[in-house]
């Protein structure tokens, strides 16, 4: 069946295969029975596959289906079984560790990078979704102003995460759409020319190309030690 869908091992629309119970080692399609033994408090998934699960949502096939998912997936994901801090933060941590070289930037991997503020959500929704149905919600913007509204977050950090989210995901797309490649989110050397063409890509437009990517570096360094500050107080105990 792999042969039927058309796209690059690498690149933009890139399709990823291994998300599904089991992994690469499952089926590409399960009953309803295995979906919902596999993601149940006494089946196999992995605390980092409940995480992924808020993501989840129907965009085609049978409706009645989906929305049957989407619910078995609201009772398991958002169920009174603790939450393990520890673990999820050691993920984080690997992360961190493994998929960045030291001295490299990496804007979804390192520390202050997009899945922080991905994650940091995505552990409040878990902690705090079953008393609160509105945060039951894949889109991270959404569920952000929710965690605004409730006060779960603070004006002050909602103030450093959502602008930090949508400056991080223009440079994100930047990046993609100048190398073609979804994976490769490296930042390259400041001085280089590659940066200079991402800063005016981003819109600083001062007459001094060094300037504008001198600009840019600064403001990446600052957004990404605020997101990680923020991220650090909503989950170290």
């Amino acid at each position: 069946m792999v042969e039927c869908i058309v796209a690059r091992d690498k690149g933009v629309f890139q399709i990823d295969l291994r998300l599904r119970p089991y992994g690469a080692a499952g089926s590409w399609s399960v009953p309803f029975d295995e979906f919902r033994r596999y993601y149940s408090l006494g089946g196999q998934a992995l605390p980092y596959e409940r995480q992924a699960l808020v993501k989840l949502r129907w965009v085609a096939g049978n409706e009645w289906l989906g929305r049957r998912v989407e619910a078995h997936r609201d009772k398991f994901t958002y169920s009174d079984a603790p939450w393990d801090r520890e673990n999820a933060l050691h993920l984080r941590r690997r992360q961190m560790r493994e998929l960045v070289k030291p001295g490299e930037i990496n804007v979804k991997y390192s520390a202050g990078g997009i899945i922080d503020i991905e994650y940091a959500i995505q552990y409040l929704q878990l902690l705090h979704g079953k008393h609160y149905p509105e945060l039951r919600s894949p889109n991270t913007l959404h569920a952000l102003d929710v965690l605004h509204r409730l006060e779960i977050i603070q004006t002050k950090e909602y103030e450093v995460l959502h602008p930090a989210y949508l400056f991080l995901r223009n440079l994100i797309d930047a990046l993609r759409i100048v190398r073609g490649d979804a994976s490769d989110l490296l930042l390259p050397e400041e001085t280089s020319e590659e940066f200079k063409a991402l800063a005016r890509r981003l819109g600083y437009r001062e007459k001094d190309r060094t300037q504008a990517a001198l600009k840019l570096a600064a403001d990446i360094r600052q957004r990404m030690k605020n997101v990680h500050a923020v991220f650090l107080a909503h989950t170290i105990a």
